[in-house]
Order: structure tokens, then sequence, then C-alpha cells
């Protein structure tokens, strides 16, 4: 069999196995392997035995909510499309891992490439797409070669491109390399940059889903579904199991699973696929527990937030991470000890989303910026006599007013570690002191560098 995923990838043993059972039991090479999983058995069903409206019904009695970090419904966003009236409907794969330091992405489109081909072919059924466009990154050389050779396979076994199944459904899928900017991860920005325009947000409404990619041949704008390839890797899940199957597990408002690259300070790094709702502490204890004493941990990414040891109770679902400053985001938790400054740990993920910033908006070209130098004179013992409160309301101003998700959550690492870790700042801005020792040294780069090939 050939490799499964790439050898930075470390598929953790504990958590559910859902998305996760195949990849390592499959050849990712093989359609027929595929197959003889049960792969294609949610198209099959889908298009032999259900209408659209059912297949969009079943996904909204599992309650899926969108994976890429908003958690929106899923199947509210397919009803917008499936209603618009147009000649082109277009559903996109957005596997662009726009976190570099995110693996879920990267490891299905790897391990089980079919897996999101099937969901994508399913969701372009269920609102009337012709076209499925799997969205990649450029340096992610084995995923793009499987992914290619694995729509050449569901085309010539008529599980894709024209008369589906031998049914009068015809989808088109195709893969699309795009770099790797964190902007990527932004349905609009991918959008933009798929139709050959450099990747930026545009303003919403009108939102994709009713008015997405623009053919300037025509003039006119296409609906298109975009969803991040774990969404339609579940679609696939839930229409070859069923609804209620699909949620037996997870919380009260957030059904399933969520695959999570649990890094930094635990034992055994890697990703793991859990139970939406379950607490922190459970997450971190399927890698196998902190490594030391733990201190806090990064939850969302580079714009998520960062929660206390003594709050890791609290439950993996989108709705208790928000009220406390973190978000699902790109799905990584990283959990850093004590030996970590945390103004440290917000200027460094500061300085990404401004490097990152694609400079379309001021509030993210310039906003994010200041914000770094200010943290840059509190890390000095230099500040302004208004620093600290320089940074809580230029914070709020970037998260109130920033034009895409990605802009308004920059500010996180620095309001978290500000409510949760005020001592720490007070101490370099008043004392040039950092409580962890030496931060320069013992930041969060130094548990990022294993990554540092991924970007």
């Amino acid at each position: 069999m050939a490799s499964t995923v790439s050898p930075q990838i470390n598929i953790l043993s504990g958590g559910e196995r859902r998305l996760l059972a195949d990849i390592g039991r499959i050849d990712p090479t093989s359609l027929a392997s595929y197959r003889e999983h049960g792969g294609y058995a949610g198209l099959e069903r889908a298009i032999r035995n259900m209408s659209p409206t059912e297949v969009i019904g079943e996904v909204e009695a599992a309650g899926l909510r969108g994976r890429g970090g908003s958690g929106f419904s899923t199947a509210a966003k397919w009803r917008v499309t499936r209603s618009t009236a147009a000649d082109r409907k277009v559903v996109i794969a957005n596997a662009m891992g726009a976190d570099p330091s995110a693996l879920s992405d990267r490891a299905l489109v790897e391990g089980n490439p079919h897996l999101v081909i099937e969901g994508a072919l399913i969701a372009a059924y269920a609102v009337g797409a012709s076209e499925a466009i799997i969205a990649v990154r450029r340096d992610w050389t084995v995923a793009i070669e499987r992914l290619r050779a694995a729509v050449d396979e569901a085309i010539a076994a008529h599980l894709a491109g024209y008369l589906v199944l031998g049914t009068d459904t015809s989808i088109l899928p195709r893969v699309w390399e795009g770099s790797g900017a964190y902007v990527a991860g932004e349905e609009t920005a991918v959008i933009s940059a798929i139709t050959g325009d450099r990747g930026m947000p545009t303003i919403r409404p009108p939102y994709p889903a009713a008015a997405g990619i623009w053919i300037a041949s025509r003039n006119w704008e296409s609906p298109t579904i975009v969803q991040n390839a774990e969404t339609l890797a579940h679609v696939a899940w839930i229409t070859s199991h069923s609804a209620a199957d699909f949620a037996s597990l997870g919380s009260e408002a957030s059904r399933g699973t969520k695959l999570v690259t649990i890094m930094g300070q635990v034992a055994t790094p890697g990703v793991a696929e859990v139970a939406l709702g379950t607490p922190l502490e459970g997450i971190v204890g399927v890698a196998g527990g902190a490594s030391g004493k733990p201190k806090a941990a990064f939850v969302g990414g580079p714009g998520g937030g960062a929660i206390a040891a003594a709050a890791f109770g609290t439950p993996y679902d989108y709705e208790p991470l928000d009220a406390a400053g973190a978000v699902i985001g790109s799905g990584t938790i990283l959990v850093v000890g004590e030996s970590v400054c945390m103004v440290d740990s917000a200027r460094f993920f500061a300085d990404f989303s401004a490097r990152e910033a694609c400079g379309k908006a001021v509030p993210c070209r310039i906003g994010t910026r200041r914000l770094v130098e200010a943290l840059d004179r509190i890390l000095s013992a230099t500040p302004r006599p208004n620093d600290v409160t320089l940074l809580r309301q230029l914070s709020r101003k970037v998260r109130d007013t920033g034009l895409c998700a990605l802009e308004r959550l920059a500010p996180g690492p620095i309001t978290t570690t500000l409510d949760n870790f005020a001592d720490e700042y007070r101490a370099h801005a008043e004392r040039g002191e950092c409580l962890a020792g030496s931060c320069r040294a013992a930041g969060v780069r130094p548990l990022l560098e294993p990554l540092a090939g991924l970007q």
C-alpha cells in the first residue's frame, strides 16, 4: 500500500473514528480500495434514492455546522443556492489549509481524497451545481497528485463527470492549485483567487451562496457554495450512514465530530477526531496529556484565544469557546507551559496576522501592525503611558470594523492574554521582567518550529 500521509502528520490513536477511520486502512491512491470500505455509497444513495431537497433535509436533520470556523448551518447555506435561479452553480471544496499549523485538511486530502471528492459531488447534486472545484495549496504536492488521480478515477467510473451513475446528473470535478496565503481561508478570497484575481475578501452581502464566482465573459455571478474539506467529508459520512448516526455524538447545539490538531507541550502532538462539546482537558488527554504543568492553550489558530489551564473544563464547542474569547477557527489547540511568555506569544500571533494581511482593509493593513508595535514596546520595557489601553481599544476597533473574519479575529490572542495574564504585561511594561523567564527564548516560536517546513 502507498504511504498514507506525509510524515509530518501524526494521526493519534485516541478519540473518535469517523472521518479518520479509513486513513491508514485504505490505499489513498486506489478507488477500488475506497469502495471496498463503503466509499461512494453516500453518493449512490443521494443520486439514486433521494431528491436534492431530501439531501439538504438530511444534512439539516444531522445538524451539520460548517467546520471551517464559522459554525454556520450547512443546510441553510445550501438552501440559498438551491433556491437561486441561475444557469451555472459551483461548489468549492476549500482544502487550502490556510493556517499552516492546522493539519486536518491535509490529512484528509492525502489520506482519503475520495472522501472529500464524494462530499463535494453530493453537495453539488443537492444545490444543482454542475462543477465541483477542489482548491488545494500548491505546495501540497502529495495531496495534489492524489486528488487529481482520484478525480480521474471517479470520472472514469462514472461517479463524476457526465451522466453520473447513469442518471441525468452531470457534475464535473477539478483540482485547482493556489498559494498558501492565510487569507485563502476566507470564502470570498478563495473565490477571487480561483477566478484569476488577487486573493482578497470582498464586502458581503451579497453572499457567495447567492452570487459567488464572477464570469467576466457574461458579466454575472454564479451562486457558489464554499465549504472546507472537513465539512464535505462529513456530508459524505452522513449520506452513507444517517443523520441520526451523525447526531449521536456531539453537543445539543453542535452535533458530530471535529478534527483537531493538538500541538505544543503535549506528550504526543498530532491530529485527532473528537466529539464537539468535549472539554479541552479531554482533548489534551487524547494527545497523552500535557508534558509538564500546563499554563494555557491557544485555541483556534492565529486568531484564536488563550484559555488558562484553570478553565480547561471549557467545552470544545462554538458558543462556549466564543464566550471564553477563543474560537473553533482552524481547529488547532496549542498547549503551552509555565515557561512560555504570554506577552511574547500574543506578539507572535499578532505579527503573523499582520504579515499575512492582504492589505485591502485599513484595520487589517495598518491596525494589526500598530498592535505589534505596541507589544514590542511593552516587551522592551519602553511602553508609552497608554499602550495597554491602546491594545484594548485598537483591538476592539479591528474586531468591529474588519472586512473579513480573519481580520476581525486577529486581536484574539492579545485580548485574551490581557484578560487572563495581565500580571505578565505589567511586569514587562513596568519592570522589564518576564515572569516566565527569557520570553524571547521561551515563547511559542520553538513549539511551532516543527511546522516551519509546512508553510
